[in-house]
C-alpha cells in the first residue's frame, strides 16, 4: 500500500459513520465499517423525526440553526432522492410557558434570513399559540436514504461488516480509527481512555401514528419548551410523534447510558407493534392541547432508540456537531444534526490526511 493510502477503521454505521468512510474511500483510503446492528442507519439516524433540518427548531443557538442551515445544501447534493419537498411544515410558539417569545422568534428567523410566512394549519387551534408560521424545511425518508447509502458504499469500495461489535484492540491493523458511535462513543473508547467525556444520554421513544386526514402532508412543531411535534414517515400517510419530555423514559449523565430493562429488547429494532412500555397515552393527552383531532390518532407502533447531547445545555438547546483528533491514531464523531454529516466527514477526512501528511 502506498504512503498516502492508510487503512481505516470506521466504527458506527449511522449516517455520520457512514458518510466518513465514503469521503475517506473516494480519497483513496482503504477502508472498513463496522456496524454492530444487522444493517445500517438502524439507531438513531434511522429513529428520529426524519427532519432536515435548517435551523428554525434552535432559536436559542445561533450556532446550531447556522450549522443546520448550512448543512441542508449539501446533504440534499449527496442524498437528494431522499428529500421529501411535499410536505407543509410549519413551527408555532406557544401561547404559554414559550422559553421563545413570539417577536423573538421572528427576529430570529429574519437574522438568519429563515424564510417564513405567517399561516396556521386547520389542525392547530389558534387558542393554543402565539405565533404559526409556514417554514421552508424538507423531511427525509429513512429507507430511501439508507438505499442511497449502500448503493453509494458499494461504489467506493468500502467493506462493511455487520453484526459486528469490535473493541480497540480488535482494529490493530488499522492505521487510523474514526469512531461514530454517538451514545456508545465511550465504551468505544474504553475505561482506560482519558478521552472519555460526560454525555447526557436520553433512552427515547418516538411513537408512530395513523392520523386523520386533515394531518395529512403536515408537519407541525410546537416550541419552545415542553411541548410536542408531529411528522410525516416518508410516504406511507403515518406520522412520528415528538415530545421534549414524554418522548424520554430514563436520563441519566455519565459516561454511558443507564436503559431500563424493559426497554432494553425494544431498542434499535424499528417499529415495535404494542410494545409493553409506551407513553403513547401522554403523548396524546399532551397534544390535544395544540392538536384536538389527534385524539383520533391510532397507535401503529413505537421505535426506541438512546439520543445523547451536551450535559447542561438547557439554556441553549445547543446541537454542535463535534470531531476530534483523540490522538494520533483516533479520531472521534459526536454527532449532531444528521445534514451536518457531510460536514463532519470532510473534518475526518482532513485529519486523515493531514496526518499522511506528516507521515509522508
Amino acid at each position: 500500500m502506498s504512503a498516502d493510502r492508510m487503512r481505516v477503521a470506521v466504527v458506527g454505521g449511522g449516517i455520520f459513520g457512514t458518510t466518513a468512510a465514503l469521503e475517506l474511500s473516494r480519497r483513496g483510503h482503504r477502508v472498513e465499517l463496522y456496524e454492530r446492528e444487522a444493517d445500517l442507519l438502524q439507531a438513531a439516524s434511522g429513529i428520529n423525526q426524519y427532519r432536515l433540518h435548517r435551523g428554525y427548531h434552535y432559536p436559542r443557538s445561533r450556532e446550531t440553526a447556522s450549522d443546520c442551515r448550512d448543512s441542508e445544501i449539501v446533504f440534499r447534493e449527496a442524498f437528494g432522492p431522499a428529500v421529501l419537498d411535499h410536505s407543509d411544515h410549519y413551527y408555532a410558539v406557544a401561547a404559554r410557558d414559550s422559553l421563545t417569545t413570539m417577536d423573538d422568534y421572528v427576529s430570529f428567523c429574519r437574522n438568519l434570513d429563515l424564510e417564513t410566512e405567517f399561516a396556521r394549519p386547520d389542525v392547530l387551534d389558534p387558542s393554543s399559540v402565539a405565533l404559526s408560521v409556514r417554514v421552508r424545511e424538507q423531511m427525509f425518508d429513512p429507507d430511501v436514504l439508507r438505499t442511497l447509502v449502500w448503493s453509494q458504499l458499494r461504489e467506493s469500495g468500502v467493506t462493511v461488516h455487520l453484526g459486528t461489535e469490535v473493541a480497540m484492540a480488535d482494529l490493530a491493523d488499522a492505521d487510523r480509527v474514526v469512531i461514530a458511535t454517538y451514545a456508545g462513543l465511550n465504551q468505544m473508547l474504553g475505561e482506560e481512555s482519558t478521552a472519555r467525556r460526560p454525555y447526557q444520554f436520553e433512552v427515547c421513544e418516538k411513537p408512530v401514528v395513523q392520523l386523520p386526514a386533515g394531518f395529512a402532508g403536515t408537519s407541525v412543531v410546537v416550541m419552545d419548551g415542553p411541548f410536542m411535534c408531529f411528522d410525516p414517515v416518508g410516504t406511507g400517510g403515518r406520522h412520528v410523534l415528538g415530545h421534549v419530555v414524554h418522548a424520554i423514559h430514563a436520563t441519566n449523565v455519565g459516561l454511558v447510558p443507564e436503559v431500563p430493562d424493559a426497554i432494553a429488547p425494544l431498542l434499535n429494532r424499528g417499529v415495535v407493534e404494542r410494545p409493553a412500555v409506551t407513553h403513547i397515552d401522554r403523548f396524546i393527552e399532551a397534544g390535544r392541547e395544540f392538536f384536538p383531532e389527534i385524539a383520533q390518532a391510532v397507535h401503529v407502533g413505537s421505535m426506541f432508540t438512546v439520543r445523547a447531547v451536551l450535559p447542561g445545555v438547557e439554556g441553549t438547546d445547543t446541537r454542535p456537531t463535534l470531531v476530534r483528533q483523540v490522538d494520533e491514531r483516533v479520531i472521534t464523531v459526536f454527532s449532531g444534526k444528521i445534514a451536518t454529516c457531510i460536514a463532519a466527514a470532510t473534518q475526518v477526512a482532513a485529519l486523515v490526511e493531514a496526518s499522511v501528511a506528516e507521515r509522508a
